[in-house]
């Protein structure tokens, strides 16, 4: 596997040195592009996982993501017509961690390489068009993401329209035939007719309101409609912004992988108001996933990137992304103190309970999450940040219960950029 993941790095970085030097050559010697821009990120990170009561031995694992990425602009010196291509590797220094090594708890950063970004974009005035293998980030990634907080982040295979020909309106539509997951084993391929569709809308009125619809049909999981409403005030000092969503959730329009089409009927509710004072922030937010009311599954957000919600623990990561079968209410605070010498700090208490009552209890744990984020320099930075999770009764997801030990978990990043 190393092997395989050196020989395609090395492969890569061989094409941005032989297009480097065909930008120096004329135009008419240069049959591709007018323009190309490289790409690197090198992502050391430390991460150490402990569960308590547990089988498993502590996970320590020391990985490293190398990103080779490189825009093609003016392809075949036509205007506004581009190819982007991006590779990336996993390395690990220290393995101790499975799936590398099954004595141990997880660490979803196994080793590997993949081009993650490789498609075709043209800009017709206000109109962009997409084809191939991309990132598909949606508002803040509640329900698609790219994940990109693990090493190897989530991609889609799309054909994509977005438009903002009308003023203060944003249009998405999208196409879906092929998922690349974080891990391999998440990985997905549709038939033609057969693809999730997503449809996302958004209109500004002004600051104070932003509307937003959005319907995600997700072949073999669910369908999802919603409505989302966000703004902002700012006043002297003080900036406050708010978020209102409803989702409705229900069978999938289509089955392609499974063999039987899953009964669902469901909701979503999201609250939350955020207030920054000169360098601090506080936040609150309410969250509610519907449970099964009698069907298959409970609320799910299955393509979303789930580590940014319910407790960087990843210990309701499960539940986020097949359903609860009890349903969640979620309560969460935050405190942050931002300054451009001293980095950003920033301190998270959450409370999960089941939306109904369940055999074992209403109450699934707390959690206490924490970050520190500094810029070393233009273009290094480092994170350090930790979760702790206390269990109590657990959650059900697909009848089984989950969430009763406590989990601590720390990790020490540097990132470089170029």
């Amino acid at each position: 596997m190393k092997k395989k993941l050196l020989i395609g790095l090395s492969t890569f970085c061989s094409l941005i040195i032989v297009n480097n030097s065909n930008s120096a050559s004329t135009k008419e010697e240069n049959i591709l592009f007018n323009k190309f821009q490289p790409k690197l990120e090198i992502r050391p990170r430390y991460e150490h996982v402990d569960v308590k009561n547990n089988n498993l031995k502590s996970a320590n694992a020391l990985t490293t993501r190398i990103y080779i990425g490189l825009n093609l602009k003016d392809l075949f010196h036509i205007k506004n017509l581009e190819t982007y291509l991006e590779t990336n590797g996993v390395f690990a220094t220290i393995d101790n961690y499975s799936p590398e090594d099954t004595k141990y708890e997880q660490v979803p950063d196994p080793v590997n390489t993949r081009f993650t970004q490789i498609y075709i974009k043209y800009k017709l005035n206000k109109t962009n068009f997409f084809i191939g293998r991309k990132f598909v980030n949606i508002d803040d990634h509640r329900f698609i993401g790219n994940v990109d907080w693990r090493q190897m982040p989530q991609s889609f295979g799309v054909i994509a329209i977005s438009d903002n020909t009308v003023k203060n309106l944003d249009l998405l539509v999208a196409g879906i035939y092929e998922r690349k997951g974080i891990v391999d084993g998440l990985n997905r391929y549709w038939e033609f007719g057969k693809w999730p569709l997503i449809v996302d809308v958004n209109y500004k009125t002004n600051n104070l309101l932003k509307i937003k619809f959005f319907s995600y049909l997700i072949t073999d999981i669910n369908n999802t409609y919603g409505i989302k409403l966000s703004g902002e005030y700012k006043f002297s000092y003080l900036n406050a912004n708010y978020i209102l969503e409803y989702a409705k959730q229900t069978d999938p329009y289509k089955i392609d992988n499974v063999e039987t089409k899953p009964d669902i009927d469901t909701n979503y509710y999201r609250f939350g108001v955020n207030t920054n004072i000169r360098k601090w922030t506080i936040g609150l937010e309410y969250t509610q996933f519907g449970d099964r009311n009698g069907k298959d599954k409970g609320f799910s957000t299955p393509l979303a990137t789930l580590h940014a919600f319910d407790g960087w623990s990843d210990v309701l990561l499960l539940g986020g992304a097949n359903g609860f079968d009890y349903g969640l209410r979620e309560y969460k605070l935050n405190i942050g103190y931002e300054n451009a010498k001293y980095g950003k700090f920033l301190v998270s208490y959450l409370i999960f309970k089941s939306y109904k009552s369940q055999p074992t209890g209403n109450n699934i744990g707390t959690e206490i999450d924490l970050l520190y984020t500094k810029n070393l320099t233009k273009r290094l930075s480092l994170l350090l940040k930790s979760a702790f999770y206390n269990g109590d009764n657990g959650y059900f997801t697909e009848e089984n219960l989950r969430g009763q030990n406590d989990v601590n978990k720390f990790w020490a990043q540097l990132d470089f950029k170029y």
